[in-house]
């Protein structure tokens, strides 16, 4: 379907719906979703941890095998992905028991990666214009209006499972639209020498053949220092934010009542939607090292607030500073490793920032599942811990930006 170059283009829009489709629905309609369905089945806190833990799993699973080669990010791969989304949303209304639960969350997980993956590794070739990537990331922050929107909009009158049925079918409209981002039909096996060669636009990277790139191109001992003092930053980044983003609904709800708890989620979507353009803006006026350091420092503040305010004013800035601080630290954190000259720094990122999504809800549900002021507290430290250790790996590595 071509389009002309000098005419709106609907590739961006594609791969933002696929977008919204695997994150903004497949993985986060859960947190809107909870607090309903902790009143109906009188779960404590501690089975919807586990369930998002496994969520994670299955997330890290879904980018694993791509970035290990044992999946091709092809066009089938892609449009399967976004049936099983779909899909996956409309089993859990099946039943709400807990093994059939965490199975289905597992296996939208894997979706969901393997969809963000075959978008974000197809954003450089299908942008046009320099805005076109940031509007397709922006995908992720619409899901997120969308899923906080649904249970605002339907929770009155629909329950649990009408509530998870809605969201599949507007998660299959958004499927039909985003089912033609140009992607091939088939990934040709890349020569060892492109192999070596890292992507610094995308999010998941194909890993390549390290030992054979190490040989050639041995990195100076300073900057692998560097990367692993960052990977470690990114993992706590990971499992910080994540606490938020699982939780936040939660922690609305006695303020908000359960329905309407969905609106502290519903700002975090606009926020995520505007934030790819705007950090993009500021890197490039005040520079990535302090774009990257203020974004750290909203998102901590806004953890804090979350735990300390109790009226409405307070927790909507606290979800407007997670929405829109998350999405700015992934790209720029992943900057910053490129630019560091490591190979598929990229995937190395998303692998660490993966496992620290699997540790932080199994962290909540393991010791803070009765507590959830306490896991936004710890949430807070986590990304203060991740602030200090980016900013020196930044340092380390002698970044100049």
């Amino acid at each position: 379907m071509p389009e002309s170059s000098g005419s709106f283009s609907l590739t961006p829009v594609r791969g933002a719906l696929g977008l919204s489709v695997a994150m903004g629905m497949g993985r986060f309609f859960y947190t809107p979703a909870l607090p309903l369905m902790v009143a109906a089945l009188h779960w404590s806190s501690a089975p919807g941890a586990w369930i998002a833990t496994l969520n994670y799993v299955g997330y890290f699973i879904g980018t694993l095998v791509i970035a290990r080669r044992w999946v091709e990010p092809n066009r089938f791969v892609y449009r399967l992905s976004l049936i099983v989304s779909t899909v996956g949303l409309a089993a859990v209304s099946l039943t709400p028991n807990l093994l059939w639960q965490g199975s289905i969350r597992t296996v939208a997980g894997i979706a969901s990666g393997l969809i963000f993956v075959c978008v974000t590794q197809r954003i450089p070739a299908n942008s046009r214009k320099p805005h076109d990537g940031g509007i397709s990331y922006g995908g992720v922050g619409f899901g997120i209006l969308v899923s906080g929107a649904i249970v605002l909009a339907a929770g009155s009158f629909a329950d649990w499972r009408q509530l998870w049925l809605i969201c599949a079918a507007v998660s299959a409209v958004f499927s039909i639209i985003a089912w033609t981002w140009p992607i091939p039909s088939h990934i040709p096996a890349s020569p060892a020498t492109k192999l070596a060669d890292p992507r610094p636009d995308t999010g998941a990277t194909t890993e390549p053949t390290a030992a054979l790139t190490e040989a050639d191109s041995p990195f100076d001992a300073n900057r692998r220092r560097a990367m692993a003092i960052l990977s470690t930053g990114y993992f706590f980044q990971g499992g910080g934010y994540i606490i938020i983003g699982t939780y936040l609904v939660v922690l609305a709800g006695p303020v908000f009542g359960e329905t309407a708890a969905a609106s502290t989620w519903l700002i975090a979507g606009i926020a995520t939607a505007a934030s790819p353009l705007t950090w993009s803006a500021v890197a490039a006026r005040i520079g990535t090292v302090k774009s990257l350091t203020l974004c750290y420092c909203l998102q901590v503040f806004g953890a804090l607030l979350a735990v300390f305010g109790s009226s409405p004013i307070v927790l909507f800035i606290a979800a407007a500073l997670f929405g829109f601080t998350f999405i700015g630290v992934v790209m720029m954190t992943i900057g910053v490793g490129t630019q560091m000259g490591v190979t598929n720094a990229s995937a190395k990122l998303t692998s660490w920032y993966s496992i620290g999504q699997i540790v932080g809800p199994a962290v909540v549900a393991a010791a803070l599942s009765e507590n959830i002021a306490a896991a936004f507290i710890a949430s807070a430290i986590a990304l203060a811990v991740a602030m200090a250790l980016t900013l020196t790996g930044i340092l380390t590595g002698n970044v100049d930006r």
